[in-house]
């Protein structure tokens, strides 16, 4: 089994674009409405448990949540032999790299002068897709490795979308190159799930912020009828028995 978890892809775009390798055999949204506050960190942690985790997640306050990292024991993972996880939030993220993505966002926001704007925004986008390489490089090698379980995180969809979400040109080049990602997972393994934990919509001309739903994918015909993404870690556990 292999899970291509991507934060902030929207079934709207996806729908637009048409790249079908996204789209798989079987696809559609997710049902987020239970999470008051669908934050990354809420959705991913309630995610890999089975369990809603909103209201333990959210107490630790907006700063200490991004220091969430719950044991394998807790997760659906330990249900495999060997399970690879790259950069799950609330697992194992690189904490440093996402904690340098808030500090370029909030700069951005505090300033009103148009030349550092400029500035904040050209390097958080090197900064982001620096990442995006080196993870997915990562990712082809691990292909080859004799995992039972694979995921790979992609961030830079909602990373690069918060600021830039009005550049549909951008934000095609980052859709085209996530389903090249699944296409490449597609070659690996029979199973392969696509998952996002909430949408990303406009917001004025330029920003994005997170929509009211997901969006999954499954490289086989299913039933699954706008699930829960609490519902994914027994859905895995079936698919792969």
């Amino acid at each position: 089994m292999i899970v291509i978890a991507i934060d902030a892809l929207e079934y709207d775009l996806v729908e637009e674009f048409g790249f079908k390798n996204l789209k798989q055999a079987s696809y559609g949204k997710t049902d987020i409405s239970e999470f008051e506050e669908p934050r990354t960190m809420v959705l991913w942690s309630s995610f890999m448990t089975g369990e809603n985790k909103e209201k333990e997640i959210l107490s630790k306050g907006k700063k200490e949540m991004w220091n969430t990292k719950i044991p394998l024991e807790d997760t659906f993972f330990s249900e495999f032999n060997n399970p690879k996880v790259i950069d799950l939030p609330g697992f194992s993220y690189e904490r440093k790299q996402h904690e340098k993505e808030r500090k370029l966002m909030k700069e951005f926001f505090s300033t009103d002068d148009p030349k550092k704007k400029q500035e904040i925004k050209k390097e958080y986008k090197e900064h982001a897709f620096k990442h995006h390489r080196k993870l997915k490089k990562e990712y082809e090698k691990v292909l080859d490795e004799d995992h039972d379980f694979l995921l790979f995180y992609i961030s830079i969809a909602d990373v690069l979308g918060h600021l830039m979400f009005g550049n549909k040109t951008l934000i095609k080049t980052i859709y085209r190159d996530m389903d090249e990602t699944v296409e490449e997972a597609q070659k690996n393994d029979e199973k392969v799930l696509v998952l996002s934990d909430h949408g990303m919509e406009l917001i004025g001309e330029k920003y994005g912020d997170h929509s009211d739903h997901g969006f999954w994918s499954y490289s086989q015909e299913c039933s699954l009828d706008k699930p829960r993404i609490t519902d994914f870690a027994d859905f895995i556990s079936k698919k792969s028995k």
